[in-house]
């Protein structure tokens, strides 16, 4: 399959370009690296287009949410393409946005994604939509759970070879050391998936 994934040279877009790549997908990486800008929507739509999945990774205020609009519409008609929505285990918690302004931001652009997600897929049953909330993963600045472990989970539950699909992962802030998760809701399914398996 062909995947294009935006934020592609760090964090969870890296590992997961790196373990699809490693199973034999052809991947399109954009990244502020390699010349992409999220805010570019019109650049990039027209390298989406061709693939097979889009992981809506990279985060920039509500610029995943105007990607998502833009692939929606060219593939609404298109069966089995699939987007994959990153969004954040905070939007389950409000509160925990209440830590500051930056935050408070964030959680607003992160719900935007996810109510866009929920309206798209009252019309069509193409392309397939799934949102990806996780908990606090380790950065540079943070510590957290282990991205790489993280994302090997990840890829095995969302399957992308299964007819089935998966609206919404919600994987717990919680990994113990050794990358097994202590907390894990999954599958989560709050709409009739008629057409969709």
């Amino acid at each position: 399959m062909k995947i294009a994934i935006t934020g592609h040279t760090k964090g969870i877009g890296k590992k997961l370009s790196e373990i699809y790549s490693s199973k034999g997908h052809e991947i399109v990486g954009l990244s502020r690296s390699n010349g992409y800008e999220i805010k570019d929507v019109d650049k990039l739509l027209p390298l989406i287009e061709p693939c097979d999945i889009f992981i809506n990774n990279a985060y920039d205020k509500f610029y995943q949410v105007e990607l998502l609009f833009g692939m929606y519409k060219l593939w609404y008609t298109k069966p089995n393409k699939k987007i994959i929505n990153i969004s954040t285990f905070y939007t389950s918690y409000p509160s925990a946005a209440d830590i500051g302004i930056e935050w408070i931001e964030y959680h607003v652009h992160k719900t935007a994604l996810e109510d866009a997600v929920e309206k798209l897929r009252m019309y069509y049953n193409w392309p397939a939509l799934t949102v990806v909330k996780p908990g606090l993963l380790s950065n540079a600045n943070i510590m957290g759970a282990d991205v790489d472990k993280w994302c090997e989970h990840l890829v095995e539950m969302l399957n992308l070879n299964s007819e089935m699909l998966v609206e919404e992962i919600t994987l717990g802030m919680d990994f113990l050391s050794k990358g097994q998760p202590n907390n894990v809701w999954n599958l989560q399914t709050q709409y009739p998936v008629k057409g969709r398996i």
